[in-house]
C-alpha cells in the first residue's frame, strides 16, 4: 500500500472506531452507565466489536508491521517498575475485598478486549501509520495526545465530564509507558497484556469499593481529580527514561 494513503485510511478506520467504541456503547447501553458497570456485568459488546473492527483493518490494508511478535530477548526485565505499579494496584483489590468470581472473570474478558483494541489501534495502526510522515519522537507525541484525547468521549456515555477529562490526562501519561513498553520489547502483544492486565487491577479496585462510594465526599472529589494523574506520573516519567535513546540507537525499528 501507498504510504500517502496509509495515514488516511488508519484515521477513517480510527473515526469508525470511535464511532463503535463511544457511540455503539451509548447505542446498546443508553446514557449514564459507568465505565465499571459496563463491563462488570457481562461482555461489552461494543468492546468486543471495536477489537475485531482493528483486526479486520489490518487483514483488509495488509497491514504487517505491528509488532505482533514475541518480546526481544532479555527486553521484559526493563518492564520491573510498572509491574511494581500492578502489583500495588492487585494488592489493594485484594485487601479491599475481592468482586464475585463472576465478576472478575466479565472483568477479565472485557479488560483483555480493550488491551487489544486499544493498543492496535493506537500504538498499532496510528502509530505505525504516523511514521510514514513524521520522525518517530511526534509520532510517540502524538499517538499518546491522541490516546488520551479519546478518553475524553467516555462522557457521552457516563454524563461525568469532571470524570473523563482526568482519565484523559491520565491516558495521555499511561500511553507513554505503553509506548516505552511497545518500543523497548519490539511487541505489542507485550503492550497489549500489560495494558489489559492495568485496567483489570484497576477496575478489580473500583468494583472492591464500589459499596463505600459517597463516604467524604468533598475529599473525594478533589481526589478524583489528582490522584489517578500523580499516580500514574511517576510510571509515564520511567517510560521516558526508556525511551531516552529511541531514534537515535535504532529500539524503534
Amino acid at each position: 500500500m501507498s504510504s500517502s494513503r496509509r495515514l488516511p485510511l488508519a484515521f477513517a478506520v480510527f473515526a469508525l472506531w470511535i464511532i463503535v467504541t463511544v457511540y455503539g456503547a451509548r447505542l446498546i447501553y443508553g446514557t449514564g452507565v459507568s465505565l465499571l458497570d459496563l463491563v462488570r456485568h457481562g461482555v461489552a459488546l461494543n468492546i468486543l466489536a471495536a477489537a475485531g473492527l482493528t483486526v479486520l483493518a489490518c487483514l483488509v490494508f495488509g497491514w504487517r508491521d505491528m509488532a505482533a511478535g514475541p518480546p526481544r530477548p532479555g527486553s521484559l526485565r526493563l518492564l520491573w517498575f510498572p509491574l511494581l505499579y500492578l502489583a500495588l494496584l492487585f494488592g489493594l483489590g485484594i485487601v479491599s475485598g475481592l468482586p464475585p468470581v463472576a465478576t472478575l472473570a466479565f472483568l477479565a474478558v472485557n479488560t483483555v478486549l480493550v488491551g487489544l483494541s486499544e493498543e492496535l489501534m493506537f500504538r498499532g495502526i496510528l502509530f505505525r501509520s504516523l511514521l510514514t510522515r513524521m520522525p518517530i519522537w511526534p509520532a510517540i507525541v502524538a499517538t499518546s495526545v491522541l490516546f488520551g484525547s479519546v478518553h475524553i468521549l467516555n462522557g457521552f456515555g457516563t454524563g461525568d465530564w469532571g470524570s473523563a477529562a482526568v482519565q484523559a490526562l491520565a491516558a495521555g501519561l499511561s500511553g507513554l509507558t505503553l509506548m516505552a513498553i511497545l518500543l523497548r520489547t519490539g511487541s505489542i502483544l507485550v503492550a497489549m497484556a500489560y495494558h489489559a492486565a492495568w485496567d483489570l487491577a484497576t477496575f478489580t479496585v473500583a468494583a472492591s469499593q464500589a459499596t463505600t462510594a459517597g463516604q467524604g465526599a468533598t475529599f473525594s472529589a478533589i481526589a478524583a481529580a489528582v490522584v489517578p494523574v500523580l499516580f500514574v506520573l511517576p510510571n509515564a516519567l520511567y517510560g521516558l527514561y526508556l525511551m531516552r535513546h529511541i531514534g537515535r540507537d535504532g529500539e524503534a525499528a
